[in-house]
């Protein structure tokens, strides 16, 4: 029987009126438009009828229970369940994890989880711990260490590497989707014309991971999902680009921002025996109209065609 599932990722969800200006990053980002931006989103996400909703984290704009307690009700309106892991922006301050905890029914704190949805297995991973150079592991971030510089960045703990290592175990020959915020594969170069905030770009072609930052211990997670073949797609944000590239068999896919151009999200068909990914856009034009892609050139970030549309064999 066909299934289809939509993904999504940095809704940034604020409380109305809490936010006064809009931002800069690759290009405009519409935080005084989040309500309509909200309403955009659940239409249509209803309209297009999926079984289910993966969110990829930066679920709030920033950590406070007041703004993720909006965010619930505004994916609630949505037609079907969904299902997300945790951002950067989710973990800046505490709040958050344990009221998430229970919207899944984890054990308090723990944020990683797995699903059996549409005949697939789903891993969702919490990469979202804040780690110190010393080695020191909190699940929050420490704001001295980061004004210190002794953070050396986010990643997942050690709990979070075991855990991931016996779900795949136990889902061993069952097609599994991992899903994450930060990307686990990417390309070497982007064909960046400016770095965020409009600033003029070095080179015509630029490594993201230089200045977005890296997700630490990634090379251990990429080792763990190779021992594992059963795992045939990644799902991530973090990046606010849209993105597809395969390495090692795996296809990894990063699905832009709802919060800035080319405000899109992922629709997933699932039918004999493979994934079909396209990408859609909201239903109301005017974000895109809002951007500075025209004045800034950084129409890149919705990928090209190979990265708005494909397929996995499962």
């Amino acid at each position: 029987m066909p299934h289809r599932f939509a993904v999504i990722t940095d809704t940034h969800f604020y409380v109305p009126g809490t936010v006064k200006e809009d931002a800069t990053y690759w290009n405009r980002v519409l935080y005084t438009r989040g309500p309509d931006i909200a309403d955009s989103l659940v239409a249509t996400v209803n309209d297009l009828n999926p079984d289910f909703v993966i969110h990829c984290g930066d679920f709030t704009g920033h950590c406070a229970r007041e703004h993720f307690d909006y965010g619930c009700q505004v994916m609630n309106r949505l037609s079907c369940p969904w299902y997300a892991v945790l951002g950067n922006h989710d973990t800046w301050n505490l709040g958050i994890r344990d009221p998430f905890s229970a919207l899944y029914g984890l054990p308090m704190g723990q944020c990683s989880y797995s699903r059996d949805l549409a005949g697939l297995r789903f891993i969702f991973l919490d990469v979202t711990y804040w780690i110190a150079k010393d080695g020191q592991v909190s699940p929050y971030l420490d704001w001295e260490l980061y004004r210190r510089g002794d953070l050396a960045g986010m990643g997942p703990a050690d709990e979070t590497l075991r855990w991931l290592e016996t779900e795949l175990a136990r889902s061993a020959g069952y097609p599994t989707i991992l899903v994450t915020h930060s990307p686990l594969g990417f390309k070497e170069t982007y064909p960046i014309v400016t770095l965020p905030k409009g600033q003029p770009a070095q080179a015509s072609r630029t490594s993201l991971a230089d200045f977005m930052g890296d997700v630490l211990r990634r090379r251990e997670m990429r080792a763990i999902i190779c021992r594992h073949p059963q795992v045939k797609i990644a799902f991530a944000g973090h990046w606010h680009i849209c993105d597809a590239t395969e390495e090692d068999g795996v296809v990894f896919c990063q699905t832009p921002a709802l919060r800035e151009y080319p405000f899109e999200i992922r629709l997933v068909e699932v039918h004999d025996g493979s994934l079909a990914v396209t990408t859609v856009g909201l239903n109301d034009g005017l974000f895109r109209r809002l951007s500075y892609a025209p004045e800034w050139g950084n129409d890149w970030v919705a990928g090209m065609d190979r990265d708005r549309e494909f397929s996995v064999r499962l």
